[in-house]
């Protein structure tokens, strides 16, 4: 991952992108170790970066800027995102972060595929690994305390291989929340230190959770699935009746936008109408949240993430850098 920087190509802005964050500057990074920087979320400038691995999440705190990719890599900027440092490469595992969150300027975590999870409490400078039981399906976790009764030896080895993959972190307040592979929506009220799976009787993967309204929480995933929790109340499904993924989650006043694969858009009213959710169920008969628009990019590329910035929308997807006017 070191062999060489990455390369400064002409359609940067038009190249597979996977993640954005803002502050008063944006920063978005993507595949072949690509990263550009805007102050004016308009004109982009390409980064010299000391790695060509696929890069697939971006943190920013203050004038610090954190990003993960494939290779197990993470690196750091100490300058609006304008130099870089490696931080962790590991080729050797083969096994990619997929999101990064930072509290403050020195106590970050970041998650991995096959349910790696790693915490630093000095900026980076050192990441230290954790693996977390609870983050299982209770099955999961019963078939795991069968294994540390009787072969505790294998209890490890186990819980690694049956790890779910670990795909985004939300802080809402002072709980962090995690989705997932298989189902996995977890949350955790000391940082990521313990955490409490919960239950949304849905058993494909999540892709994005966020904060609609105040004690209101959604998360969607494969295959258009959304599901909404209103305080202490349990999962409710949200028809989107779509059957492509769902990969943001934008709340915006008095709607909430959703982004996905084939570049599309859809708005649902802030209030969420819920119905029965049967997995099973066939298409045909889906009927979609009262109120539910759609749109669809021209190119029909994939929206991977979306940001605001000085009052627009800004996409980083699978043909580049779009800005959109949805809101």
């Amino acid at each position: 991952v070191h062999a060489q920087e990455a390369y400064q190509a002409p359609l940067v802005t038009k190249s597979v992108l996977l993640d954005i964050d803002t502050a008063d500057y944006v920063v978005v990074a993507g595949e072949r170790g690509h990263i550009l920087t805007s102050s004016d979320g308009e004109n982009f400038v390409q980064q010299a970066v000391p790695v060509t691995a696929t890069l697939t999440a971006v943190d920013i705190v203050g004038d610090d800027v954190w990003v993960a990719g494939h290779d197990a890599t993470i690196l750091h900027s100490s300058d609006r995102g304008t130099t870089w440092t490696v931080q962790m490469s590991a080729p050797e595992l083969e096994k990619p972060f997929l999101d990064i969150l930072f509290f403050d300027h020195q106590h970050g975590v970041a998650a991995r595929a096959y349910g790696l999870f790693f915490r630093t409490r000095d900026g980076g400078k050192t990441w230290n690994r954790e693996l977390h039981a609870t983050l299982l399906n209770p099955y999961d976790q019963e078939y795991l305390d069968e294994v540390k009764r009787d072969t505790p030896e294998y209890y490890e080895e186990e819980l690694r291989a049956i790890l779910p993959h670990l795909n985004k972190l939300e802080q809402v307040g002072e709980t962090l929340y995690l989705v997932g592979e298989a189902g996995l929506v977890a949350m955790s009220d000391n940082m990521g230190e313990t955490w409490t799976r919960m239950d949304t009787t849905y058993e494909g993967s999540f892709l994005d959770v966020a904060e609609t309204a105040d004690d209101t929480i959604v998360i969607a995933g494969l295959r258009g699935h959304t599901f909404v929790r209103r305080g202490t109340g349990e999962w409710e499904n949200v028809p989107t009746c779509l059957s492509g993924s769902l990969n943001k989650i934008l709340p915006a006043g008095d709607r909430v936008r959703l982004f996905g694969n084939n570049g599309m858009m859809i708005s649902v009213p802030a209030s969420l109408e819920t119905s029965e959710f049967d997995p099973w169920g066939p298409a045909d008969s889906c009927e979609p949240v009262n109120g539910l628009s759609r749109e669809q990019l021209k190119d029909k590329a994939s929206i991977v993430s979306v940001a605001r910035f000085n009052g627009h929308l800004i996409a980083v997807t699978a043909n580049g850098i779009k800005q959109l006017d949805m809101d």
